[in-house]
């Protein structure tokens, strides 16, 4: 499926419709500074830089969720992550915006007790929208709050569209296989072929997405994620799990089993949340070099993970590299005091 307007259209024909919450492509620029020092072409799709909510990822995977809750005509949506979640908060923007009461269940899962991380970054702009926000321990007892909560709201008359973590599900994962046809658009124009894509991966939504979009428009691409969560098998699972559902609805099941599922464990750090003086280095250095940010909870730990790997020849040498920027920099005001 070679063009944009037949991924679309063949997902209305499936009764799967979108709104259209991103009004321009995000840009890909070549890091010159970064590429010269590692003598690799690396470049960076600015999904930090969507327009809405102070921007991110999680705009292009709302475009179908949040159309999906319209149709079916909740009033109020539920959503889960952590305390800093900037998948909530831009949750919590977009839902608003398209006259939604919005809860947002936010876990304690960062050990994390300063002021700077319980109360700034991303709660301030939870709390800017009027978001309801629930806190829990990260104690197992999420699905439990969920569900009463949920009874709670339908008791009094609401319809409640509730999103997993990260919006990564097969709805959500639509998102980031549209933005393979924008990727490639944008690449062509560079003179650019990637082969060989780089991102962050802490719900496996993204990572899937973008492996089911290449397989959707038939061309091979390796897809390298650099997990976040301790726990990898889990992740991994998720992301064949959300992959097979999105390449069923295009009728390619069968290509789910030649996919090789790229997902590294190796720049996690001591924990979920927590940044190691690795990820702290990469983070000022591209700072420095580029005038690029990167979060200490996503991007941080993934650019560090692109840029070992390069060192270490684990790509091929020379080839162009793409590096997606999934966006988090609301999140380090939330840590000042590691700075």
């Amino acid at each position: 499926m070679k063009e944009v307007n037949r991924f679309d259209s063949h997902l209305l024909v499936s009764g799967i419709n979108r709104l259209k919450l991103l009004s321009f492509p995000s840009s890909l620029l070549y890091l010159q500074g970064l590429s010269n020092e590692l003598k690799t072409p690396i470049y960076i799709k600015r999904d930090d830089l969507t327009e809405l909510g102070c921007g991110g990822n999680k705009l292009r995977k709302l475009e179908y969720l949040l159309a999906e809750a319209k149709q079916n005509e909740a009033t109020r949506i539920i959503t889960i992550g952590a305390r800093q979640s900037n998948h909530a908060r831009l949750t919590a923007v977009t839902a608003k915006m398209m006259g939604f009461d919005v809860d947002l269940v936010l876990k304690n899962s960062v050990p994390l007790d300063t002021e700077s991380y319980q109360l700034n970054g991303n709660l301030v702009l939870d709390n800017i929208v009027d978001a309801n926000i629930h806190e829990i321990a990260n104690d197992g007892s999420a699905t439990n709050f969920i569900n009463n909560l949920t009874k709670h709201y339908e008791t009094v008359g609401d319809k409640v569209y509730f999103i997993s973590v990260g919006g990564s599900n097969t709805i959500g994962g639509l998102g980031y296989s549209r933005a393979v046809y924008e990727i490639e658009d944008q690449s062509k124009d560079l003179g650019v072929d990637f082969k060989h894509i780089t991102l962050a991966s802490g719900s496996g939504g993204t990572h899937a997405g973008l492996i089911a979009g290449y397989e959707i428009l038939g061309k091979k691409t390796f897809i390298q994620a650099y997990n976040v969560q301790p726990d990898r098998e889990v992740i991994l699972d998720e992301t064949k799990n959300i992959t097979e559902g999105i390449l069923n609805l295009f009728d390619l099941s069968m290509q789910s089993q030649g996919i090789e599922y790229r997902l590294s464990n190796d720049y996690v750090g001591e924990a979920y949340g927590i940044p190691n003086e690795q990820t702290l280095q990469t983070i000022k250095h591209l700072a420095k070099t580029e005038g690029v940010f990167l979060d200490p909870v996503y991007t941080g730990k993934a650019f560090t993970g692109m840029v070992e790997d390069i060192k270490k020849g684990r790509f091929p040498k020379g080839e162009p590299i793409l590096f997606i920027h999934t966006g988090g920099i609301p999140g380090i005001f939330g840590y000042q005091n590691w700075f």
